[in-house]
């Protein structure tokens, strides 16, 4: 069964956005594990009326989401999204997880030492996202699976310790994290805010688009999921 939209992953990423945009506006959600509960119920809901018997392989993706009330903020991500808390250009916080990276490592290097065809390593992918739909580590991602866990990595913070957020995909992320486009996060923070985000994506495609470097070897394909936002605080205090 295919979803109506032009993936899966991209029905489930326009419903995500729709819903958020609806949970934000209301007073329900206070912690970020209450809106991820509110996405997860809607998006099942969803599937259920398309009625996805047929559905083999559901689609997942890494959520970042920041919660602000008047004088805290909630931050909390599922997946491998990255989530920088900025004190005067200076990092104060930062969420983030190198748990997916090292599992793909890992598959790229046992594809190759065990010279695996496309579909094994198709289904070894397959696989691998089942485990984390359901929970099955420490780190999980989001889906509106009728058995999804979803793990939570969540930190609150007082507006008045942080006045900028930077929330973005892991494709965004390896600018620092596998590209060392910028040495450290202070840095992309600073160029984000002087030259902007479309600069800094720029930059990881063209990086991308030449020889092929160390950290790209590590993963099977380039950046797909380069997004990012760079919200400014302000406390009333």
């Amino acid at each position: 069964m295919t979803l109506p939209a032009a993936s899966n992953v991209q029905w489930l990423v326009d419903l995500v956005q729709q819903r958020l945009h609806v949970i934000g506006s209301g007073a329900d959600a206070k912690t970020a594990g209450d809106v991820f509960d509110a996405l997860g119920r809607d998006v099942r809901t969803r599937l259920a009326d398309l009625s996805p018997h047929d559905l083999h392989n559901h689609p997942c993706c890494s959520i970042g989401l920041a919660v602000i009330h008047d004088d805290y903020v909630q931050l909390g991500r599922i997946g491998d999204a990255t989530i920088i808390a900025y004190r005067e250009s200076e990092v104060a916080r930062e969420i983030s997880t190198d748990f997916f990276e090292a599992r793909e490592a890992g598959a790229v290097e046992r594809a190759r030492s065990q010279q695996q065809t496309r579909q094994e390593i198709v289904d070894a992918m397959f696989a691998r996202r089942t485990e984390y739909i359901k929970g099955v580590y420490e780190e999980s991602v989001f889906s509106g699976h009728p058995d999804a866990v979803f793990k939570v990595h969540a930190e609150t913070l007082p507006l008045e310790s942080i006045d900028t957020l930077l929330l973005c995909t892991d494709g965004f992320a390896r600018a620092v994290a596998d590209y060392r486009i910028f040495p450290d996060w202070h840095s992309l923070g600073h160029h984000a805010r002087e030259d902007g985000l479309d600069s800094i994506t720029a930059r990881i495609r063209q990086r991308e688009s030449g020889p092929t470097q160390a950290a790209a070897a590590k993963k099977f394909k380039n950046a797909d999921d380069l997004a990012a936002i760079l919200l400014t605080l302000e406390s009333e205090n």
